[in-house]
């Protein structure tokens, strides 16, 4: 059930317009929230302000920023991304992360679906219909470990993933490694190269 609460939120996106946007659409609905910081970067939000949940672009500044969003969930922060790709790979790269809900911007009845999510993740439920949802027993990856697994099983060798990412191969070898060990704490076999694949593929993580 969603809080009756007052509903506090942070929102980061680097079009002011968008900013601007999305505290009308709050500002609008008559249900409790309301936004208490924004910022045009993850960097940019006030830390002493503990919003409930936090509304995030992952292409502040033109990168992705899942890794950042990743490290957000794990440190026990409600996220709701809000985007305007509709890339099947972006939703499941914002679940990957720990995000509680994918919204798309351009999406119909956009306002309405972003609060639903906002009530939602604030209060712990699952995300409403027409966001995307965290699946249950699905591993979280950083960035350079989804590169990792990705070049490895697309068959180049550790050394060549090595070059291509500008880094050691005693450090591909420590993502791989971690991304088994993930996947195991999930319950899920991927203890060599062929079973990776299987559960990475499933995951829909590997190019077609």
């Amino acid at each position: 059930m969603a809080p009756t609460r007052r509903v506090t939120v942070a929102v980061v996106d680097d079009h002011d317009v968008v900013l601007s946007g999305v505290r009308a659409w709050i500002d609008g609905d008559p249900r409790p929230v309301e936004i208490v910081d924004t910022a045009t970067s993850i960097d940019g939000l006030d830390p002493r302000l503990a919003a409930d949940v936090l509304v995030i672009d992952p292409r502040v500044g033109g990168e992705p920023a899942f890794e950042r969003i990743a490290e957000l969930a794990a440190a026990g922060h409600r996220i709701v991304v809000f985007s305007q790709h509709a890339e099947g790979d972006l939703a499941r790269r914002a679940e990957l992360a720990g995000a509680r809900a994918f919204v798309r911007k351009e999406s119909a009845e956009g306002r309405r679906r972003l609060v639903d999510a906002i009530l939602a993740a604030a209060g712990d439920a699952p995300a409403p219909p027409g966001t995307g949802t965290a699946a249950p027993c699905r591993p979280q990856f950083s960035d350079q470990e989804l590169r990792t697994m990705r070049l490895w099983l697309g068959g180049l060798t550790r050394a060549a993933v090595a070059r291509q990412m500008g880094i050691s191969e005693h450090t591909v070898k420590q993502y791989l490694q971690r991304a088994r060990e993930k996947y195991a704490r999930a319950g899920r076999d991927a203890s060599n190269r062929i079973a990776l694949y299987r559960e990475a593929r499933r995951d829909g993580l590997l190019d077609d």
